[in-house]
């Protein structure tokens, strides 16, 4: 791998460590300084591409824009019709003006990649970025530091939000995990050295393992399977494979109820909700979070399955939690899905569907072993988080994806 920074390389390396690297609204440098304020640069940097020939044109026959343009026009049509007191519908505006900066940024993106070489530094420079993720989750696992610090507001807000630094502070260890497979699935091909390419592959793997993510684990563990094992695996290797998973799970059950080895709070209680398959339903329902919010999400849900709740309206999902779980009153149902459902009802099923079905690559494209092997994990990210469309990151990596999909093997196609 090269530094590159000319016109193309500079701009590339900007738009990674912006959208990418943090994904969020604050950068590392300086905690505090919302990213929002790079737009305009990145505005006028971008320009230039503008004026290449059929730019405007294949921008144009996007059909990913063509989606985010409806996604937000819908999104508007809904805040109007909240204001109609028979739908008894709400609006959440801060999350209506998320999804409006993202709309820019996903515009800028989609400009700066109708350029093959912009596809090509950003692809480059995203490597770059996983590296850094990846060292920032090995140094967090190292200086763990004090879990009592962890509902501080004072301490969350000073602590950098680059890949949700999930190991050390627990803020989003699905964020950080995906973000670091994500990032492996588009750029581990860029390394034709194997024993290189086998190495980068099990770090970024360990540094994925160290966010205790269980999305993150099976969208590690999709990756591998796809790369390594897609058919060639036989039976008897799946039953050696899971046998091994069970003896591994009751082991770590052991070492933790003997308190042999102890993790932070919220951390304990999402490793038991996987290790311990004898649990029963009812403490399943009061002791973990993940299940409280999936009754009460598909409720909420119920309540308007027409033209839904409203916008934004999925992130106020009650807890009901227990004493001895983690604290909060409210919080988003953790599955992009029934997001949808519960913002925009029936119609959101569909809407989301059609995302997936756009991202598919063409038949001979180039990187479409990658393209769909993003599409599987970001499916299974959608299962397990309601942020698939809110962070910073995905729109940059969505229209990568949309655009490496359309690079065909004897000729360059974009629409």
């Amino acid at each position: 791998m090269k530094f590159n920074l000319n016109y193309y390389g500079f701009v590339s390396l900007l738009l990674v460590f912006l959208y990418y690297c943090h994904g969020d609204a604050y950068l590392i440098i300086w905690v505090g300084i919302p990213s929002v304020i790079f737009f305009p640069l990145i505005a006028l940097l971008i320009a230039p591409v503008l004026t290449k020939k059929n730019s405007l044109a294949q921008l144009s026959r996007n059909q990913l824009l063509l989606f985010f343009l409806v996604f937000t026009g819908l999104m508007l049509l809904w805040v109007g019709l909240a204001s109609l007191p028979a739908t008894e519908m709400e609006n959440n505006y801060a999350f209506v003006k998320k999804q409006l900066l993202n709309l820019a940024i996903l515009l800028v993106c989609l400009v700066w990649l109708t350029s093959e070489k912009a596809v090509i530094r950003v692809r480059h420079f995203l490597f770059w970025g996983l590296i850094l993720g990846i060292v920032l989750n090995l140094y967090d696992a190292t200086h763990i530091g004090s879990y009592d610090l962890m509902n501080d507001p004072v301490a969350r807000s000073t602590f950098s939000m680059i890949y949700a630094r999930a190991a050390g502070f627990y803020l989003d260890p699905n964020v950080s995990a995906i973000t670091l497979t994500f990032g492996l699935i588009l750029t581990e091909k860029t390394i034709e050295n194997k024993t290189c390419n086998l190495i980068y592959v099990l770090t970024a793997g360990l540094a994925v393992l160290l966010t205790l993510s269980i999305s993150g684990a099976l969208a590690f563990g999709i990756f591998i399977y796809r790369k390594y094992f897609l058919g060639r695996l036989k039976l008897g290797s799946v039953l050696t494979i899971l046998m091994a998973f069970v003896i591994l799970s009751f082991s770590i059950k052991e070492l933790m109820q003997r308190k042999i080895i102890e993790f932070g709070p919220g951390i304990t209680q999402r490793i038991m909700a996987v290790v311990d398959p004898f649990s029963t339903e009812d403490e399943l329902v009061t002791k973990n979070s993940r299940a409280i919010l999936l009754k009460n999400a598909v409720n909420k849900f119920w309540d308007h399955p027409i033209l839904g709740n409203g916008i934004g309206q999925h992130q106020f999902i009650e807890t009901e939690q227990a004493a001895d779980t983690r604290a909060g009153t409210h919080a988003g149902p953790h599955n992009q899905w029934l997001a949808f459902l519960i913002d925009f009802g029936l119609l959101g099923l569909l809407l989301y569907a059609s995302l997936f079905l756009l991202l598919l690559p063409k038949v001979n494209s180039m990187y479409r072993e990658e393209v769909m092997t993003f599409l599987v994990v970001y499916f299974v990210y959608s299962l397990f988080s309601h942020t698939a469309l809110i962070n910073h990151s995905l729109m940059l990596l969505l229209p990568l994806v949309y655009r490496l999909g359309r690079i065909v093997k004897t000729e360059e196609a974009y629409g």
